[in-house]
């Protein structure tokens, strides 16, 4: 079955209110660059999960918090240098002091320390949204006894809609899962070829 005959097949099979509303988020998901939305339409739809906002969030955290130090690699070595001049004791100097010497001093490009700085990043971000999806983690510096973290509070990462914020009810998880495959360069983190 080819994939416009099954999203036809598909789409039949629901009634108008969902037509409509699986009609919808394909156009959304289209707007915001989904190449190949029905997959996550029919997940969505179906499995009753908040892919729309999976989608969002995966893909900002790419922009703004994984490729932006590879992208803006000039930028935040000049603050680094900056800020080290100002305080050259302050809060993570020591590796504001590293980064000069691999660039001063053993002569790293900048396309080398954005590409490590960038594999850094994918990992806290990774790191973060494995702790995002599994509350039950314990902190490494306490023993906490079971009845104690039966009681302890713990959290959820949950879809909200409109201006006012309204949750849906829906939680968002498995994000740790997807991070690597939502890379907008299509190529999971890896770097470009020489033909690219």
């Amino acid at each position: 079955m080819t994939k416009s005959s099954w999203w036809d097949s598909w789409i039949s099979s629901l009634d108008e209110r969902t037509q409509d509303e699986a009609i919808m988020l394909r156009k959304q998901l289209r707007q915001l660059g989904v190449e190949h939305p029905d997959e996550w339409v029919r997940s969505e739809i179906s499995e009753n999960q908040a892919q729309v906002a999976r989608y969002r969030l995966l893909r900002g955290l790419w922009s703004a918090e994984i490729n932006s130090w590879r992208d803006k690699v000039d930028t935040w070595i000049a603050n680094t240098r900056r800020e080290l001049n100002r305080r050259p004791t302050g809060p993570f100097s020591d590796g504001g002091k590293a980064l000069l010497r691999l660039v001063d001093e053993l002569g790293a490009t900048q396309e080398e320390i954005g590409a490590l700085a960038r594999m850094i990043a994918y990992e806290t971000v990774f790191g973060v949204l494995y702790q995002l999806d599994d509350s039950d983690i314990t902190e490494d510096d306490i023993t906490i006894p079971v009845d104690l973290l039966n009681e302890l509070p713990s959290w959820a990462l949950i879809e909200v809609r409109g201006e006012d914020g309204e949750p849906t009810g829906r939680t968002i998880q498995g994000l740790h899962e997807s991070l690597l495959s939502m890379d907008p360069s299509g190529r999971d983190g890896r770097p470009a070829t020489r033909s690219e």
